[in-house]
């Protein structure tokens, strides 16, 4: 269960620990980071991860930090470290307040055509200032241009969920995607479609379950009063089927009263699907500075009370990066 884990630390640990390769990377080492901070109405408060929402709305200031540090110790062999925090406090419900602390590795080896590759990403989040879910995702790539302006992508990946006070939703998840970038207008635009397919086993059967995905996002750069500019618009749907089939009586009245049996039987598969759409503007003002609205709108529709509802989040946020 653990041997793609196992195969990723080996390879970055071989590759951070060789001097040669150190001494090499150092040359080209390269460093990014950046300081963004907000402010998002969301109208229906939700913790993705319980598959609930609250019915009540708030507004957050919301924060996002990070850096990434880049080595390359050949021209073909690229190895990427990353680390951000992120949060989000509200105004009326704090209990919902949330920070995610993310770390990342990556290495990758271009063979040309294609290039081989393997990450490690660990992110810790907190609900309320409380422990709520260690979450881990290992995975191996292979990328390669299918034409001059078509790249395809794919990937498996072997997933972790590890909650702090619900151990019956902890579990492990194989997965796999596939995703295709379509670049035209001089590679300033690309139109991404994607699909991923998630089979997740969980300590209690009830949260047993299978996910399929599918994205499509369109992404395009302009130059606006001499500022770089991002355009993105996205829609994914998503439809997961629980395992666990519940039976049920039709009619209480229906019963029998002698031995409690049901005389007449309904069985049902908990069923959630989602369709999402996003929208958002990075507006360049310097090279440093960019002020970036968005809006996210999503049908969540489930035969589960609780799970089916509508949410829309907005805001806008200030972006350093460097």
């Amino acid at each position: 269960m653990r041997l793609i884990q196992r195969i990723l630390r080996l390879s970055v640990t071989l590759a951070l620990m060789s001097p040669f390769l150190l001494a090499q990377a150092a040359e080209k080492a390269e460093l990014n980071g950046h300081l963004e901070g907000g402010y998002e109405h969301d109208s229906n408060l939700t913790v993705d991860e319980l598959n609930a929402a609250s019915g009540e709305s708030d507004e957050a200031g919301v924060f996002d930090a990070g850096l990434e540090g880049i080595l390359k110790p050949s021209e073909q062999l690229n190895v990427t470290l990353g680390y951000s925090v992120s949060g989000r406090r509200y105004q009326t419900f704090d209990r919902f307040d949330q920070d995610i602390h993310l770390a990342s590795a990556d290495i990758s080896y271009d063979f040309d055509p294609v290039t081989v590759g393997a990450s490690y990403h660990f992110s810790h989040a907190t609900l309320g200032s409380d422990p709520f879910l260690d979450y881990r995702r290992a995975s191996v790539y292979l990328g390669g241009l299918l034409a001059e302006d078509v790249y395809l992508l794919a990937s498996l990946q072997d997933k972790s969920k590890d909650f702090e006070d619900s151990e019956a939703r902890d579990s492990d998840i194989r997965g796999a995607s596939l995703d295709a970038f379509f670049f035209f207008n001089q590679a300033r635009s690309h139109l991404l479609a994607g699909l991923d397919g998630d089979r997740e086993d969980a300590e209690a059967d009830a949260y047993d379950n299978r996910l399929v995905r599918v994205r499509l996002a369109l992404v395009h750069r302009f130059t606006l009063a001499g500022e770089d500019n991002r355009l993105r618009f996205g829609w994914r749907y998503e439809d997961r089927q629980y395992d666990e089939v519940t039976i049920s009586s039709s009619d209480p009245w229906l019963d029998d009263p002698l031995t409690g049996d049901l005389t007449e039987r309904t069985s049902s598969q908990r069923a959630d699907e989602a369709m999402i759409l996003e929208a958002g503007w990075r507006i360049g003002l310097t090279e440093v500075l960019s002020l970036e609205p968005s809006i996210t709108h999503g049908n969540y529709t489930s035969n589960v009370e609780s799970a089916d509802y509508d949410r829309t989040v907005a805001g806008v946020t200030l972006r350093a990066g460097f």
